[in-house]
């Protein structure tokens, strides 16, 4: 097959059959059918979901004005994940989420696509219609209209959106109106509308839904947030439109199938506004031509957008978080559901579940020609007369892209190595007066960063932190609590009992992710009952196995701690962070690192996990505490030496590394999405650059899971955790999509 690439696992290809809901006259059948295969420009997608609208009943009944193809494939809402690629597809990769729309080829050339006005091509191909549209497990789409879905929106969900979103986000569009005015959706409680609404809002546009009846108008206030509601079936409808919009809407959206509200809208749109029709009810639409001229109002059609506006509408979607009203029913249902909207009794989309195993294609994920991973990064950097990465490192790298055990198994980069050998001084951190410069050079841009009194550089997180917990306190009893996964706790070796004599209570977070308020006041210990260790220390951990702790829950927990009373002759409990992958946290919630750490007395920042540098963490506190640490810091035995050059390589991967986090978060929430499409369950959400997947739960040993890894040159930890880092390459990427699509294949 030369026109394309075809994936195959243990030399099977693809299925060469498929269930697909062909359309036979009267009559709609789940036949088996080939697999179609890719032309050098398209790609397959293999199909998840497919929303059913009603354009797909009116194709099949033959009441829509193009000609059906003979014993057509009906859909045109699908979303899947790609399967195989045309030879000349080099924009999209294997198992990529992307969506089938209407639109499912063009020309790319005529007048109308030159400027995105693809709907009007006319050699445009119709899903479902002039081509095999979405019910069906396999289906084809020219690369350039596949539309990329954003890894955060569940398909089933993003489903919808290829033709109902898009379709009330172009007429939006086609509106012309401006942030803060008017826009008036008709119809805004029905299917359309209801989307219509929440896209307006989205948009910051002030929305006045139509619609009729008492549980419509709760509706559309209550749910969809409209700022005004008005029956269209009222007497006086038109003058009380333009009483709730002083004048009348900038615009109106037209999305009702029945003829009388688009008549009404014509007599009640402020001069100047425009009115767009998307509903196809029967009828003719009429007006007073001398009142449209003199009052120049705009007449328009819209139908559907092209491939960006659809990424445009679904990136809406992700931001604002509105519903989608659809249910999921099984794909065999699809002549019922058809039935139900002839009848009219179909309330909210249907979403048909495609086959009977989701995702489960076999597929090689192979990185495609032109893709440059950190390899490529790097070969590029080790051909430079001045590079400073050796071929021993440049083969570190390369193993270092395949590693999935930690976000500390980076090895330094040209920057880095860098700083390490220009470091400017080469001074004793301990013997020299003031000690070294790179070291206070450090410490001063993470006091600037974090806008705390002072920092301390130590050699490591687990050293960082057992110094601040020892610094904290003073003469026993006392004790830390935390959460009971906490590092300080479960991976330092014991060190808080044995160096703070201190006890731990440790909390289970009830919603399985985070500490929150609840979880902590409960739990903590005041100094009026000498049968047990007053609390001292409450120690935050984030992120915490790839899971944000959010800074609301936080502040809510550091407001309540610090206002715990305590005896005169005591410090208040003191608030530490573990903020061993911090900056991932930060990064992922889009926050300031000070109005973060406010909530904390202390904190100690790896500079080893996520950030890239060779070794080192810093802590940060007032400066009376610092200088206490720098006591345990010797005591501890981290009063190293010659610290200037990890401490300039730890300042070059801050500067260098640190933007690249959203990058690999990205990744990470890519490969779960994948993960999930073939049948994975994961323990916790995916919010940052770790991936933990619930073996437990599936009742797969985690020996097995590295074993299979080992046998694609991968490294993990057999505890289901999987970490993404700056270097992890794309060929490690597909090396573990294609380990683990084996296992659970075979599973």
């Amino acid at each position: 097959m030369p026109e394309s690439i075809f994936p195959k696992v243990n030399g099977n290809s693809l299925p060469t059959t498929q269930w697909a809901q062909v359309s036979t006259g009267k009559t709609i059948e789940l036949k088996k059918t080939p697999v179609p295969q890719p032309g050098p420009d398209e790609v397959l997608v293999k199909i998840e979901y497919s929303g059913v609208c009603h354009t797909d009943l009116h194709s099949w009944k033959g009441d829509w004005p193009v000609t059906p193809k003979d014993l057509c494939v009906g859909g045109h809402e699908g979303a899947g994940l790609v399967a195989a690629l045309g030879s000349r597809v080099h924009n999209l990769r294997i198992g990529d989420a992307v969506g089938i729309q209407w639109l499912n080829n063009t020309c790319g050339t005529c007048e109308y696509c030159s400027v995105g006005n693809q709907p009007l091509c006319p050699s445009l191909q119709l899903s479902g219609c002039t081509v095999d549209g979405t019910f069906q497990q396999y289906c084809i789409c020219k690369a350039d209209n596949a539309v990329r879905i954003p890894p955060n929106i569940p398909l089933e969900t993003a489903a919808p959106i290829l033709c109902a979103g898009i379709t009330v986000y172009k007429a939006i569009l086609e509106a012309n109106v401006q942030p803060g005015q008017t826009i008036a959706i008709v119809g805004g409680g029905g299917g359309l509308g209801s989307l219509a609404c929440q896209y307006a809002k989205a948009c910051r546009y002030k929305v006045l839904a139509l619609s009729s009846g008492s549980s419509k108008r709760n509706m559309c206030l209550n749910d969809l947030g409209a700022d005004v509601y008005v029956d269209y079936k009222s007497s006086n409808v038109v003058d009380e439109v333009k009483s709730t919009t002083n004048g009348g809407p900038h615009a109106a959206v037209i999305v009702s199938s029945v003829e009388e509200p688009f008549h009404q809208a014509l007599q009640y749109i402020r001069p100047g506004g425009t009115v767009v029709a998307v509903g196809l009810p029967p009828g003719k639409m009429s007006t007073d031509i001398f009142a449209m001229v003199t009052q120049k109002v705009n007449i328009k059609g819209s139908y559907v957008g092209n491939r960006l506006e659809t990424e445009e509408a679904l990136n809406i979607l992700a931001r604002a978080r509105f519903e989608v009203q659809s249910r999921v029913v099984d794909f065999s249902e699809l002549p019922r559901v058809f039935d139900m909207m002839e009848k009219g009794s179909m309330h909210g989309r249907a979403v048909l579940k495609v086959g009977d195993h989701l995702s489960k294609y076999p597929g090689r994920f192979k990185s495609l020609k032109g893709s440059a991973g950190p390899d490529d990064v790097y070969q590029s950097q080790d051909s430079s007369p001045t590079s400073f990465v050796s071929p021993t490192l440049q083969r570190a790298i390369k193993k270092a892209g395949r590693d999935f055990r930690s976000d500390t198994v980076t090895v330094p980069t040209g920057p880095v190595m860098q700083a390490i050998v220009n470091a400017s001084t080469f001074g004793d951190n301990i013997y020299d007066e003031g000690g070294d410069s790179s070291v206070n050079a450090l410490q001063e841009k993470i006091v600037q960063l974090t806008g705390k009194e002072a920092a301390l550089f130590v050699p490591s997180g687990t050293m960082g932190n057992q110094i601040c917990l020892r610094t904290h306190l003073h003469q026993p009893p006392h004790t830390i609590l935390l959460d009971y996964r906490a590092h300080v706790q479960c991976w330092e070796t014991g060190a808080i009992p044995v160096l703070s004599q201190a006890t731990v209570t440790g909390v289970e977070p009830k919603n399985g992710v985070h500490l929150t308020l609840d979880d902590v006041k409960d739990r903590i210990v005041q100094e009026d009952n000498f049968h047990f260790p007053p609390t001292r220390i409450v120690s935050l951990e984030n992120t915490l196995s790839g899971s944000i702790l959010p800074l609301k829950d936080a502040r809510e927990i550091s407001n309540y701690v610090r206002s715990v009373p305590v005896p005169a002759n005591r410090t208040p409990i003191a608030m530490h962070l573990d903020g061993a992958r911090l900056f991932d946290g930060i990064t992922a919630e889009g926050i300031d690192i000070k109005d973060y750490l406010a909530c904390f007395d202390t904190a100690s920042l790896c500079l080893s996990k996520g950030i890239g540098a060779p070794m080192g963490s810093v802590i940060v506190g007032p400066k009376e505490f610092i200088q206490r640490a720098i006591w345990f810091r010797k005591m501890f035995g981290g009063a190293t030496r010659q610290m200037g050059m990890m401490a300039a390589a730890a300042e070059a991967a801050l500067d260098h590394n640190l933007p690249q986090l959203p990058r690999v978060h990205a990744l990470a929430r890519r490969v779960a999405e994948f993960f999930r499409g073939i049948g994975y369950e994961l323990l916790l959400p995916v919010s940052t650059n770790m991936i933990v997947l619930d073996l437990k739960k599936m009742s797969i040993d985690g020996e097995v899971v590295a074993g299979y890894c080992r046998r694609h040159g991968l490294a993990v930890f057999p505890n289901g955790r999987l970490v993404f880092h700056h270097q992890t390459s794309e060929d490690g990427v597909s090396r573990l999509q294609e380990a683990l699509f084996e296992l659970i294949d075979r599973h």
